[in-house]
């Protein structure tokens, strides 16, 4: 599922209208694979979710770090264990900044990306909203993205 959707992004070596369109189609394309992975998440789809994740990722939280995709996803179903406990996650892109290739024309090396990003639970009234901000780092795979870092706090 998550796969066909990535096959559809554009990919890191991005040919077209001269550097500053290399750069807004890699932000585009980023964006709209965060538009996916929030979707994941919504579903209830924690391996959805993860798997934008490079498997040497690090993700970063106020409760320490951890390394790899597997453990990212084991430390996601040990803290939400269900759909209800996920609730519905809303994610606001504040910044992006890519960084292009040193000596190849149009090649984007990774992007950064700020956010802020929000859990509701409307169907729980008595829990609360939780809400912070994230940076990711990511790198071109194959055709599409892959988060390397993510710091969420």
């Amino acid at each position: 599922m998550l796969t066909l959707a990535l096959g559809l992004l554009a990919g890191p070596a991005l040919h077209g209208a001269g550097d500053a369109g290399c750069a807004r189609k890699a932000e585009e394309a980023v964006k709209a694979l965060l538009v996916t992975q929030s979707a994941a998440w919504n579903r209830g789809d924690l391996e959805g979710f993860t798997a934008v994740y490079a498997e040497d990722a690090t993700f970063v939280s106020s409760t320490g770090l951890t390394h790899g995709r597997q453990q990212v996803l084991e430390r996601y179903r040990r803290r939400y264990p269900d759909k209800k406990a996920m609730g519905t996650l809303t994610l606001d892109v504040l910044e992006t900044r890519t960084f292009p290739a040193k000596n190849e024309s149009c090649a984007i090396e990774g992007v950064s990306v700020a956010a802020r990003w929000r859990l509701a639970y409307p169907d729980q009234p008595e829990k609360k909203t939780a809400e912070g901000s994230t940076l990711l780092v990511l790198r071109p795979r194959g055709g599409s993205w892959e988060i390397v870092q993510d710091a969420s706090m």
